[in-house]
């Protein structure tokens, strides 16, 4: 039985996803379902890959460097929204719930909730965020003009 990759299927659906940040070197950069922290975004590898060991190392860079500049981009876009100013950022690779390689780049503002825990700890309300969907495409425009003008 072969089951569907669900970020492959994100991949497809290109710079049409509705959540679409921008396309760079080695994936796709999508505001995240959850905006608990606003502004978290996700980055899926382009290519199906379960492991990121399974890459050369100078696609592993260029995947960090997407990484890189998407956080920049965050931290530009909030620029007071830290403790002393732009946020603090958390990443996560992962691949373990859905096995396709993607960065989680997950901001961390002053009236965060819990600080010193994971956002995977925040009540699901928190997690989640009340962004209304004008908002949420506000912040998918933000994103990208803050990350072009980064580049």
């Amino acid at each position: 039985m072969t089951t569907t990759c669900p970020l492959c299927e994100s991949v497809r659906l290109g710079p049409s996803h509705p959540d679409h940040i921008a396309e760079l070197a080695e994936s796709w950069v999508r505001l995240g379902e959850h905006q608990g922290p606003r502004g978290w975004c996700v980055l899926v590898a382009k290519e199906h890959v379960e492991h990121l060991s399974e890459w050369a190392p100078a696609r592993q860079a260029a995947l960090f460097d997407d990484v890189r500049r998407v956080a920049s981009a965050i931290r530009a876009a909030f620029p007071t929204s830290g403790r002393d100013g732009p946020p603090r950022i958390n990443y996560e690779c992962l691949g373990n719930v859905v096995p396709h390689v993607h960065w989680h780049v997950i901001p961390r503002h002053a009236d965060d909730p819990r600080p010193r825990e994971t956002v995977w700890t925040w009540p699901r309300e928190a997690l989640r965020g009340g962004l209304a969907p004008a908002d949420r495409a506000d912040l998918v425009l933000r994103l990208r003009a803050t990350l072009e003008r980064r580049s």
